[in-house]
């Protein structure tokens, strides 16, 4: 199946044009989001508290112990030779949509689309995650507060509802809420590291952050794909692209700040792990009690009360992902609905709000059917577990698509290029890397996810399924309805050939 592909110069003569003549005003999103708000966005979805209280224990117990700050480093640096394709990418399409945009664009509208709703699923996946985490923490919050006990699916449910109500208004809202909320989240950690380097650990001063002892004693494969986890979300910068104040500036700074930051952030808080517990018992540490690991060291370092505060922290960043998630999440639904793939009225927008507020309904329904299954496990563990490693095996794919999107987009002879090593080099080293990524994801799968079982597998398959999916519908819409196949990708509509 070939087809031919609209180029669009490096530099467009007006960015702050609408993406195509023929898309109706109601289904342009409307906003005036900086830089700043952007990274915010990004570091809520990326979750660095929740991050930092968790995750990174499984990085330093099953991962690499006292080398764990290597692992967010190199993590940084894989991220930021995908996102130098990235930015370029968005300069020379300057519409939104980000992945979904640029597979399409450089691989083919049957491709472009199975990313889309790849790219959903993802956030599916980890969209249960996130609010599934919520319930976890805020349940353990209030019971050392000596509250009430309430059903994890109820509070599951209070969540949902109350994405869905900040989702219906303009981004300013969520982008005001979420700024407070990382402001905390980011000082609190900070002020962890700052105690922990100034008293010192067991084993002496600080350590050297980029020690390399640990490497032979895990699975340097396996810390890389949990550090990974730390840092999902960054890809997003450019789905709020028509919400921007100045996109073609805010895209490439918002997207390269949000990577950098949270590399710094996590390395410097792994740093703190280790001086924390000593280079000798880190990993045996995080091994044996990954819940308590950073709790505990909070307590040795900044006293009971600091204790309490930081669980409070923790909520927040869980719910700070929460929010994140529903304004990206409802932004791609926003997409496939105003190029007609779904339903065109899932592609409104608000008349008052500039907000999709159709897609953030239809978001929160799909997030609270996707919770039906898990409603009678005990606890909400498992679908936080599991789906977790879901989302970020299947987003590893849609990153790696993209990747070889931009090689492909720049090898043609219609498309102004740029220097090699943005159209060339840096793309072609992020495919492969996150081609391995992938494929140490699913070799590794029942590790990362916890669960040995049936699930497992059938969590792949429906990755499988849903890229499938994605082909036989292109191939449908381009037998029968040939408009919606040429919109595919958010493209500019040509005539038909």
């Amino acid at each position: 199946m070939t087809e031919r592909l609209e180029s669009t110069p490096t530099r467009p003569a007006a960015p702050a044009a609408p993406a195509a003549a023929d898309e109706p005003d109601r289904t342009r999103l409307r906003g005036d989001l900086g830089t700043f708000d952007i990274v915010v966005m990004v570091l809520a979805y990326a979750g660095p508290l929740a991050v930092v209280g968790l995750f990174m224990s499984f990085v330093v117990g099953y991962g690499v112990g006292p080398a764990t700050p290597l692992m967010f480093v190199l993590v940084t640096v894989s991220l930021c030779l995908f996102s130098v394709g990235y930015v370029a990418m968005s300069r020379c399409l300057p519409r939104p949509g980000a992945l979904y945009t640029y597979v399409t664009a450089g691989l083919g509208r049957p491709i472009g689309l199975s990313a889309g709703l790849l790219a959903i699923l993802s956030y599916c996946f980890f969209g249960v995650a996130y609010h599934a985490g919520l319930a976890i923490v805020l349940q353990a919050l209030l019971a050392d507060l000596g509250g009430p006990v309430i059903a994890w699916p109820v509070l599951v449910v209070g969540s949902l509802l109350l994405t869905l109500a900040l989702g219906h208004f303009r981004i300013a809202l969520s982008a005001r809420i979420l700024t407070a909320l990382m402001v905390a989240e980011v000082t609190a950690i900070l002020i962890w590291d700052t105690a922990v380097f100034i008293q010192g650990g067991p084993e002496g001063g600080l350590t050297n952050p980029f020690a390399t002892a640990g490497l032979g004693e895990g699975s340097v494969a396996l810390a890389l794909l949990l550090a990974a986890v730390g840092f999902v979300g960054f890809e997003s910068t450019a789905v709020f692209r028509d919400e921007m104040r100045d996109p073609d500036r805010t895209v490439p700074r918002a997207t390269y700040l949000a990577v950098v930051c949270i590399g710094v952030f996590y390395a410097v808080a792994a740093w703190a792990a280790v001086v924390a517990y000593g280079p000798g018992a880190v990993k045996e540490t995080a091994y044996g009690d990954p819940a308590g690991f950073f709790t505990s060291s909070v307590q040795t370092y900044l006293g009971s009360v600091a204790v309490h505060v930081m669980s409070v922290m923790v909520v927040m960043s869980y719910l700070a992902g929460t929010i994140s998630e529903q304004n990206i999440m409802s932004r791609y639904f926003h997409s496939l609905g105003a190029d007609g793939v779904l339903p065109r009225a899932v592609g409104r927008v608000h008349e008052r709000h500039g907000s999709p507020f159709v897609a953030n309904i239809v978001t929160t329904a799909v997030l609270l059917l996707l919770f039906v299954p898990w409603v009678s496990a005990d606890a909400p563990t498992t679908p936080y577990a599991v789906l977790s490693a879901a989302g970020l095996v299947t987003l590893d794919v849609v990153l790696a698509l993209a990747s070889f999107g931009v090689l492909a987009y720049f090898r043609r002879d219609d498309v102004v290029g740029g220097a090699i090593w943005r159209t060339l080099l840096a793309p072609l080293a992020a495919g492969l890397l996150l081609s391995a990524a992938t494929v140490l994801g699913v070799l590794n799968f029942q590790v990362i996810s916890g669960d040995a079982g049936p699930l497992s597998v059938a969590l792949l398959v429906i990755g499988v399924a849903t890229a499938t999916t994605g082909l036989v519908a292109a191939a449908a819409f381009h037998r029968w309805r040939p408009e919606i196949y040429r919109r595919i990708g958010r493209s500019p509509v040509e005539p038909a050939a």
